[in-house]
């Protein structure tokens, strides 16, 4: 999934999705929908060779158990979740879904405690927010968990994202529409 450097878009307002099915990026996160409009969502990705990841979070109307996961999977057909929960993490591998670990920078007693959940999540990738404070503690997450790491939240510019890029991060997530298709910046910054 992770091949090489993307902007990843976060589509918290579907008024953006149209944007991000034709951006650079061969992966979509959705946020803010709902059972109601998730079909629609997924198929029209996958129509655009996008992989569709959701926010198992914040889905309306979709309980986060096993059930809830397998739904995703069997009706919805999405291609994976994001979750801060560890528990859907591994639900959702053991089902054949790619699943990312939110991991949130809070404070200090949030660190060791999301260090030690990183421990048994069996997730693909970890999104670490917020995304600028992320690159800090690159080093310290992935001696605990070896898998690709996000910087996500609060990307707002192209110095945000280059600043993540040079700390050794697969990608970066952002709603931030006008980032999503323009990396010529990032090939000065090697």
């Amino acid at each position: 999934m992770f091949k090489r450097f993307t902007i990843i878009p976060s589509v918290r307002d579907l008024r953006n999705f149209e944007i991000a099915l034709k951006s650079v990026s061969n992966v979509i996160f959705l946020s803010e929908v709902h059972l109601g409009n998730l079909k629609s969502l997924i198929k029209k990705c996958h129509d655009n060779n996008k992989i569709a990841l959701v926010n198992i979070d914040l889905v309306g109307g979709l309980a986060t158990d096993q059930m809830g996961i397998k739904l995703l999977k069997n009706l919805f057909k999405v291609d994976g979740i994001i979750s801060s929960n560890s528990t859907n993490v591994n639900m959702s591998k053991m089902l054949g879904l790619y699943a990312i670990q939110r991991f949130f920078l809070i404070d200090s007693r949030g660190l060791e405690s999301g260090l030690k959940a990183l421990k048994n999540s069996k997730c693909d990738a970890i999104e670490v927010l917020p995304g600028l404070i992320s690159t800090n503690f690159r080093d310290k997450i992935a001696k605990v968990k070896n898998v690709p790491l996000l910087g996500g939240g609060f990307i707002t510019e192209k110095s945000n994202v280059i600043e993540v890029y040079k700390a050794g991060f697969v990608g970066v997530t952002t709603s931030e529409k006008k980032l999503w298709n323009d990396y010529s910046y990032l090939k000065q910054n090697r």
